[in-house]
């Protein structure tokens, strides 16, 4: 199914670097509604555009907007989506496919440096996450406690596409608490293009000099209801390329208890299936005491996933709604998840408060530690080392 029509520009909602939201008319209706346009090129009102209804018409999570594919009058040939050097195309072979600049590519600054083949992350923290609204909460924990941390987003391709969808990013590089922006595979319009999630990685660590890098998913995740078709799968391989880079993965699990489907509730299948079947090599995993009924059926749900993968547990206690409240007050917008506010379902932030905490505390013990040795990060049991210690460490920051 692709539905697409003709609408003309009844206002402009709102513009940002890369993005535009608009009111548009589709022909045909007396219904005013709204469209997102990407790249460079701007819409105003009266104008006629080409757009795709396939997603609303479908009712699907978008937020309810079309997507604009282009003026309807016949264009003269331009540039929107200007590039330097780029010759590496994204969404290939599709009638929106773009040049980007990647880091990689032979006519990129970079290129020498991605010559060399023993490039590493060199112990850094990566923490991962499958839900994109985990970004904001997770960045401004960070940010609270540490503010000179040099913190990297690296978005893969497994949601939508366009970085400047994430009002989050926008909201985040506006406020300086991101550094940068690398946007992986085919999703683009990050300040660094990368072929791979290997080399965005690695241009967040070498380019940008990152203490902790950041890699979720974008917004607009598919699910299918079963073990096999969920965007969560690409996670698997964002740990191994972690691990195998030399860097530390930290995975910010799914959990819910406000949930109404039983195989989001406690934690999620999403993160049981990836990290107990797909992922073949271990993370550290921070899992939030609630003392109540909810932390036994989690101690049971934790108990069947280490019988199938050894990742390094971490229980912590979770964060206040004081604090999480604090935080959302600090960030300047609001936090929610799968259509819920944290005063709604607070746990999911709550543990991505606590991968936070871990991280800063790893980072602290890094730094103190392993200054003189370069080549820690390789050691077999490290990540074995790295709960121990966090575990043993659970006063506050």
């Amino acid at each position: 199914m692709l539905q697409l029509v003709t609408a003309t520009v009844t206002g402009v909602v709102e513009q940002r670097e890369g993005m535009q939201i608009l009111r548009v008319q589709v022909e045909g209706s007396q219904h005013i509604e709204q469209a997102i346009s990407f790249g460079e090129e701007s819409y105003s009102l009266g104008d006629r555009l080409l757009v795709n209804t396939t997603a609303v018409r479908l009712q699907l999570g978008t937020g309810g907007f079309h997507l604009v594919v282009g003026k309807e009058n016949t264009m003269r040939e331009q540039d929107v989506a200007p590039s330097e050097w780029g010759h590496i195309m994204k969404m290939r072979y599709a009638p929106w496919q773009l040049a980007v600049d990647t880091v990689e590519e032979q006519n990129s600054p970079y290129h020498e440096l991605f010559s060399r083949e023993d490039l590493s992350l060199e112990g850094t923290p990566v923490v991962i996450s499958e839900l994109h609204s985990m970004l904001p909460v997770t960045v401004q924990a960070i940010k609270e406690k540490n503010a000179a941390e040099q913190i990297v987003y690296v978005m893969p391709d497994g949601a939508s596409l366009p970085l400047a969808l994430s009002r989050h990013v926008h909201h985040l590089r506006k406020t300086e608490k991101l550094a940068a922006t690398v946007t992986a595979g085919h999703a683009w319009g990050g300040d660094y293009e990368a072929v791979t999630i290997h080399s965005a990685l690695l241009a967040a660590k070498h380019i940008e000099r990152a203490t902790i890098i950041v890699c979720m998913l974008g917004p607009g995740v598919a699910g299918t209801g079963t073990p096999y078709g969920f965007s969560g799968v690409q996670l698997a391989e964002v740990i191994h390329a972690v691990s195998a880079l030399g860097g530390i993965p930290f995975y910010i699990p799914r959990i819910s208890f406000s949930d109404l489907r039983n195989r989001h509730y406690g934690l999620s299948h999403h993160t049981s299936v990836v990290l107990g079947r797909y992922a073949l090599r271990p993370v550290v995993l921070s899992i939030p005491r609630l003392g109540d009924h909810r932390e036994f059926h989690l101690e049971q749900q934790v108990s069947a996933l280490c019988k199938q993968n050894e990742h390094g547990v971490v229980w912590g206690t979770i964060a206040s709604l004081d604090r999480l409240n604090a935080l959302e007050r600090a960030y300047g917008l609001s936090f929610s998840t799968m259509g819920r506010s944290w005063k709604e379902d607070p746990v999911p932030f709550q543990t991505a408060i606590l991968a936070a905490d871990h991280v800063l505390r790893f980072r602290s013990w890094q730094q103190e530690s392993f200054t003189c040795d370069p080549y820690w990060f390789s050691a077999s049991n490290i990540l074995a080392a790295i709960s121990l210690f966090l575990t043993k460490s659970e006063e506050p920051l």
